[in-house]
């Protein structure tokens, strides 16, 4: 980029072109889901948090403790008056270490009162004498109030399919901050696959040409789709994916990250440096972004994935030649987006149609082979 803005990521539409089939296969089924339900005393919470037996470790997904600390302390007193709480839910699959799939300001508000002792009580509208008041400051009969509280955990349970927790975490969480679809592949996917993906995103290569709001991950959702058109070619994504979504692809991508051999790795970490020197060369600072023809400067999804793929794979000296025909590429490339009605809905609209992926990369693999033949 040309300046140091920080741009978004332009939202996709949902149109008509992409509705799934009717042949669409059920995301699981009902025999898969293996959850139980147990009653823990809040105590119990607590020294499974000191313990670190609950991963507090919120990189994956959206920031702890962001409640103010009136509605934190308006919690507290929840839990003082005996009133329920809103169930909290956790992947069990490793039974030392829970992930939390819905409750984390909560159990964030727990930590930082019972056990950081760095929240002081504010704004409670019933137990008033209590306002200003810390953890430690509390008498030994509120504190045992507090310990014995009971807490409702759904737990899902080892060797629950993967598939099915995609869909758990996308229908249950509820908080005032929804996980996006990245931060739950994030979570779902610890080890190789968010090392690298981590390594990819935070390389200066990339950050210095992308500037992007990363604060949900929309950034490493973009490279997620390009290693997605890297180990899949575009013309075998509905061959391959027959029945799923472009949500479902992506988890699959993501999954398949955990796989890829060193050399791979190098190879596709290789061709994205290359890409987007290329394109950085051809765009500036409208690179990935329809802002080349109306002047909104947001990320483009769809144009990252199917430019950084293609481009990605030419040669040196093709990309030579693409270069050198900068001004008559970039003159038709915008009036692609002007004229041509299906390219538009395919790099704008939700990309769940087999139709819109193939029109987006078959219309920029011809733009870019009449440049480079």
């Amino acid at each position: 980029m040309q300046n140091d803005e920080l741009m978004e990521i332009e939202k996709e539409e949902v149109g008509e072109f992409d509705v799934a089939s009717e042949d669409t296969d059920s995301p699981f089924k009902p025999k898969d889901i293996d959850i139980a339900i147990e009653q823990n005393s809040l105590s119990t919470i607590i020294g499974m948090i000191e313990d670190d037996a609950i991963d507090m470790n919120t990189e994956f997904q959206r920031s702890g403790n962001l409640w103010a600390e009136s509605v934190m302390s308006r919690l507290i007193e929840s839990i003082l008056l005996r009133l329920p709480l809103p169930v909290f839910y956790f992947d069990a699959s490793d039974d030392n270490r829970w992930l939390i799939v819905d409750g984390l300001q909560r159990l964030s508000t727990f930590k930082r009162f019972m056990i950081d002792h760095n929240l002081t009580l504010d704004g409670l509208e019933i137990l008033t004498d209590l306002n200003g008041k810390t953890y430690e400051q509390l008498s030994h009969l509120l504190k045992r109030k507090m310990a014995r509280y009971q807490v409702t955990t759904y737990l899902i349970k080892p060797g629950t399919p993967k598939r099915v927790k995609y869909d758990i975490f996308r229908r249950i969480n509820t908080g005032g901050l929804i996980l996006t679809t990245q931060e739950i592949r994030h979570v779902l996917n610890q080890g190789k696959s968010t090392s690298y993906l981590n390594k990819l995103v935070e390389d200066s290569r990339f950050t210095k040409i992308i500037r992007l709001k990363d604060n949900r991950m929309q950034a490493r959702e973009l490279i997620v789709r390009y290693l997605a058109f890297s180990m899949t070619p575009y013309q075998e994504y509905y061959q391959e994916f027959k029945g799923a979504n472009f949500t479902v692809f992506l988890d699959k991508a993501m999954e398949k990250l955990a796989h890829l051999s060193p050399a791979k790795q190098e190879q596709f970490k290789s061709n994205l440096w290359k890409a987007l020197r290329v394109c950085h060369a051809l765009f500036g600072e409208h690179i990935f972004s329809k802002s080349i023809l109306d002047g909104h400067k947001r990320q483009n999804g769809a144009l990252f994935e199917v430019w950084t793929v293609l481009i990605g794979q030419l040669s040196h000296s093709e990309n030579k030649r693409l270069l050198s025909s900068k001004s008559q590429l970039i003159k038709e490339f915008k009036s692609l987006l002007k004229n041509d009605d299906d390219f538009f809905k395919s790099v704008s609209r939700s990309t769940l149609s087999k139709n819109l992926v193939i029109k987006r990369f078959e219309t920029i693999e011809s733009l870019i082979k009449k440049y480079t033949l």
